[in-house]
C-alpha cells in the first residue's frame, strides 16, 4: 500500500477547511474530473489523492450549507414532526436536543436542529417521535477573538438550524429501534447519577463511562481545564483499550474448551475477535465520539493485522484511522477534539516509536515512562494549547502524574465494573461506591492544584502561522537523538509565545465592541490603559460570556488586568459580566449610574488618558434613578477624533443632550441598545454627524433590532453591526481617518456569512 496517498487524501481534507469560501458544486467536480488525468504519471498521483481529499471536504460542506435554514425565513414558525437524536443536554431552566425531522418533500428542512425547550414538563428520551412548533433561525453564533466558534461548532455537527419551542409540543410515540442505544446510554446515566451523592463526582462519573457532560457544572469544566486534565474526560484510547483487554482476557478462558472440540480453533484469534467485539460494543455505547472513533478504528488495524498474521508500523495505524475518520465524517476536522485526539497520539508515536523502552528500570519504569510522556505531551501540544485555548498549565504536569494513574487504575476498572453490572441487572451499588472514592480523592486533588495562581498561564499567542512553526518547533525538539540540532525547534516556538497584545502608539485609541450577544462590551485602549464600558450578557455571578473571551484580549485575568470599568447602568445584558471583572479594579475604578457599587458617573466628571478626555455628559447630580434613562453616556475626545458610547437612553435624553451640548460633533456613535426605536432619532444625529455607527446585537435578533426606523434615520450613515460582521475593532489616530475592521472580514471562512464585513 503506498501510504503516501492516504497522507495526500487526509491532508487535502483537512487544508480544505480553511477556504474562505464554498465554490458551487459544477466548478468543485470539473476540477476534480480535470485532475482525473494526473492517473497517467505515477509521480502525480499524490496530488491527485489530494485532489480527492479536497473535493470530499468541498461537497459534503456545499451540500450542508445549501440546507441550512435560509436567513429569509429567520424567525418563522412552523410545525413538524420527528425524533430526538442523541441525548437530551439539560441546562438551567432548558434542555437541548438535537431533533431530526421527518423526511420533507420540499426539501427545505435540514436534517439536523438543535432544538431548545424551556422549562419542558415531559420527560424526554431519545428516538421519542414528536410534533413540535418550532422558531427556527439559521445556524449562528457570537464570533470574538479567543472566543469560541460555535458557529463551526454547529457545522462540524451538522445542525442546519436553530430552534425553540414554541406552545406545548405532542408527543407521538415513546421510541422505537432508533436511538435505542442512546436510551440505553441516558438509563446508564441516571443511575450512576442517582447511587452517587456528589454531584461533582456523578458528573464525572457520567463523562467518563458514556460520554455524557450533560452533568458538567462550568466551574467543574474550569477546574479541569485549567489544571490540564480535562483530556481524561476523553473516551478513547485508555477505555476502549481496557473494555477489550478484558473481554480478551474473559474470552481466552470462556472459549478455550473450543481449543479442545476444534483443532484448527486458534485461543490467541478467538481472544482478539472477542475483544474487537466488545470495543466496538462500548465505542457505541459511549456515542462514537471522535476520540472513540479514533481508538477504535486504530484497535481494529491492529487487531486485524494479527487476525491476519501482518505486521503494521504505529504510524500507518493512526493514518488508517484519519483517513477513516474524514471518510465517515468529513466535517470532523472542524471539531477541536479531532485535533486533540489525533494530536495526542501523534506526539506519543513520534515520541516513543524512536526510543524503545529499557528492560531494566524494576517498578519505577512506569513512572519514568508516565513522567516523559507528559513532558511529550507538553511540548508537543504547546502549539495548540497555545494557538486555540491560549494558555499554558505548568500545574498539569503534577496533576497528571497522579490524575492519570488514579483514573487508570482506580477509577476507571470499577467505574467500567459497575456500568457492566448495570447492564447485567446485578447488584452494583458496591462498585459504584468504590468509583465515587476514588472521584472524591481527585476532586481534592484538583481543587488543591487549581487554588495556585500559576495553574494556568493565559498566553496571547500568535496567528496560524505561528502556530504551523511551533508545531514543526516542537516535533523537531521531540526527534530521535541522532535528528540534527534538535535545540533548533526552540527558535520556531518563539513567535508563538511572543506576546501579541501591545498598547497603542501616542495618540491613539483603539475601540474594540464584543460580539456578546444581547448586550453591550466594549473594550476601549489608549497607550495607558485598558478601560471597559459595561460587561454584557450574564449572570451577574461569573455566568457569561465576557469571562471567557477577556483574558485572550488582555493577557490576563489578574489584578491589574483592566485599568477601569465604567457600567452604564443594571440591566442584565449590560452589568451581566460584571461578576468576571469585578475583582479587577478598585472601588474608585468602577463607575455606575448609582445602582451598582463604585463611584457614580455624574455630568462633567471624567479622567484623562493617553490625550483623551473621558467625560461623562449624563447623568446628572440628584437625577432619580430612571432606568437605561440614567445610563452613563460616556464621551471621548482627544486626537484621533470623538467617540459617544450610549448605554440605554432614549430619544428624550438625546435631546437633553443635544440641548447642554450644541458642539457635540461625533466621528464614532455606539447606538443605544443596540439600535432600539426607542433612541437615535433622526434630530440626534442631524445633529451630531456620526462619521460610523456601531450597533451590538445578537444574529436574527427577535425585536428587530437595529430597529426600521432606526435604519432609515442612518440611511447616509455607514452601520457595522456585530450580528454581521462579529467583534469589530475602531482604531483613531492624530490626523487619521478612523478605520474599521471586524472578525468575520479579518478572518473569513466559509461556514460565516459574508456581509460586506469590513
Amino acid at each position: 500500500m503506498d501510504w503516501r496517498l492516504l497522507l495526500a487524501f487526509a491532508a487535502g481534507s483537512i487544508l480544505a477547511t480553511l477556504a474562505p469560501f464554498i465554490p458551487g458544486a459544477g466548478w468543485v467536480l470539473a476540477v476534480s474530473a480535470c485532475s482525473i488525468t494526473l492517473l497517467y504519471w505515477r509521480r502525480w498521483h499524490a496530488a491527485l489523492a489530494f485532489v480527492l481529499g479536497v473535493t470530499w471536504f468541498l461537497l459534503q460542506a456545499g451540500w450542508l450549507l445549501d440546507h441550512q435554514w435560509p436567513e429569509e425565513l429567520a424567525g418563522d414558525r412552523i410545525t413538524l414532526t420527528g425524533i430526538i437524536s442523541g441525548l437530551p443536554e439539560p441546562g438551567g431552566q432548558s434542555t437541548r436536543f438535537v431533533f431530526r425531522p421527518d423526511a420533507d418533500p420540499g426539501n427545505r428542512l435540514p436534517g439536523r436542529i438543535m432544538v431548545s425547550w424551556y422549562r419542558p414538563r415531559e420527560y424526554l428520551q431519545a428516538g421519542q417521535r414528536w410534533e413540535m412548533t418550532l422558531r427556527l433561525d439559521p445556524p449562528h453564533g457570537r464570533l470574538t477573538p479567543s472566543g469560541f466558534d460555535f458557529n463551526r461548532h454547529l457545522l462540524s455537527n451538522r445542525i442546519g438550524a436553530l430552534g425553540s419551542v414554541i406552545d406545548q409540543p405532542k408527543q407521538l410515540t415513546t421510541g422505537g429501534l432508533f436511538g435505542s442505544v442512546d436510551r440505553r446510554r441516558q438509563y446508564l446515566g441516571e443511575v450512576l447519577q442517582s447511587e452517587t451523592v456528589s454531584p461533582d463526582a456523578a458528573a464525572l462519573k457520567r463523562a467518563l463511562a458514556i460520554a455524557d457532560r450533560g452533568g458538567m457544572t462550568p466551574e467543574l469544566s474550569d477546574m479541569l481545564r485549567q489544571t490540564g486534565t480535562a483530556h481524561l474526560l476523553a473516551i478513547s484510547g485508555l477505555h476502549v483499550g481496557m473494555v477489550a483487554a478484558l473481554a480478551g482476557f474473559l474470552a481466552s478462558w470462556l472459549l478455550a474448551p473450543l481449543v479442545l472440540v476444534n483443532s484448527r480453533a486458534d485461543r490467541r484469534r478467538l481472544a482478539i475477535a472477542a475483544a474487537l467485539l466488545a470495543a466496538a460494543a462500548y465505542a457505541m455505547l459511549a456515542g462514537f465520539t471522535l476520540p472513540t472513533q479514533r481508538a477504535l478504528i486504530m484497535l481494529l488495524v491492529a487487531g486485524g493485522a494479527f487476525l491476519l498474521r501482518r505486521g503494521i508500523m504505529p504510524g500507518h495505524a493512526l493514518l488508517l484511522a484519519l483517513v477513516a475518520v474524514v471518510l465517515f465524517d468529513p466535517m470532523a476536522p472542524l471539531a477541536t477534539g479531532f485535533w486533540l485526539s489525533f494530536a495526542a497520539v501523534t506526539v506519543l508515536i513520534w515520541a516513543f516509536a524512536w526510543r524503545p523502552g529499557s528492560a531494566s528500570g524494576g517498578g519505577l519504569q512506569w513512572l519514568s515512562g508516565l513522567v516523559r510522556a507528559q513532558l511529550m505531551i507538553a511540548v508537543g501540544m504547546l502549539a495548540l494549547n497555545v494557538g486555540v485555548f491560549q494558555q499554558i498549565i505548568p500545574i498539569a504536569l503534577v496533576a497528571n502524574l497522579v490524575a492519570i494513574p488514579l483514573v487508570g487504575f482506580w477509577i476507571l476498572p470499577s467505574l467500567l465494573l459497575s456500568v457492566g453490572l448495570i447492564l447485567l441487572d446485578l447488584p452494583a451499588a458496591w462498585v459504584i461506591e468504590v468509583t465515587e472514592i476514588g472521584l472524591g480523592l481527585l476532586l481534592s486533588l484538583l481543587g488543591s492544584l487549581h487554588e495556585f495562581n500559576f495553574g494556568r498561564q493565559v498566553v496571547v499567542g500568535g496567528g496560524l502561522a505561528a502556530m504551523v512553526l511551533a508545531m514543526v518547533g516542537a516535533f523537531w525538539l521531540l526527534a530521535p537523538p541522532a535528528w540534527p540540532a534538535r535545540w533548533l525547534g526552540l527558535f520556531l516556538l518563539v513567535p508563538l509565545l511572543w506576546p501579541r497584545v501591545e498598547m497603542p502608539g501616542p495618540g491613539a485609541l483603539e475601540l474594540q465592541m464584543l460580539d456578546v450577544g444581547n448586550g453591550l462590551a466594549v473594550l476601549i485602549r489608549t497607550d495607558e490603559e485598558w478601560i471597559l464600558y459595561d460587561s454584557g450578557p450574564g449572570d451577574g455571578e461569573g455566568g457569561d460570556a465576557l469571562g471567557r473571551v477577556l483574558p485572550g484580549l488582555v493577557g490576563n485575568m489578574q489584578s491589574g488586568a483592566l485599568d477601569r470599568i465604567v457600567i452604564s447602568h443594571a440591566h442584565r445584558g449590560h452589568a451581566g459580566g460584571l461578576g468576571s471583572v469585578r475583582d479587577l479594579v478598585s472601588e474608585r475604578d468602577l463607575y455606575s449610574s448609582g445602582t451598582i457599587a463604585g463611584q457614580k458617573c455624574v455630568t462633567g466628571s471624567g479622567w484623562n488618558s493617553g490625550g483623551y478626555r473621558f467625560e461623562f455628559l449624563h447623568p446628572s447630580e440628584g437625577l432619580p434613578d430612571l432606568g437605561p434613562n440614567s445610563s452613563c453616556v460616556l464621551h471621548i475626545s482627544g486626537p484621533g477624533g470623538v467617540v459617544l458610547l450610549t448605554g440605554g437612553i432614549d430619544s428624550a435624553v438625546e435631546a437633553r443632550l443635544v440641548a447642554e451640548n450644541p458642539d457635540l460633533n461625533l466621528d464614532v456613535l455606539v447606538l443605544s441598545a443596540g439600535g432600539h426605536r426607542r433612541a437615535t432619532s433622526k434630530a440626534f444625529l442631524e445633529h451630531t454627524r456620526p462619521g460610523l455607527a456601531l450597533a451590538s446585537v445578537p444574529g436574527f435578533d427577535r425585536t428587530g433590532r437595529p430597529h426600521p426606523e432606526v435604519l432609515q434615520n442612518l440611511t447616509d450613515i455607514p452601520l457595522v453591526t456585530t450580528a454581521g460582521c462579529g467583534s469589530v475593532t475602531v482604531t483613531m489616530g492624530p490626523g487619521l481617518q478612523p478605520s474599521i475592521r471586524s472578525m468575520a472580514g479579518q478572518h473569513p471562512r466559509f461556514w460565516r456569512p459574508h456581509r460586506d464585513c469590513p
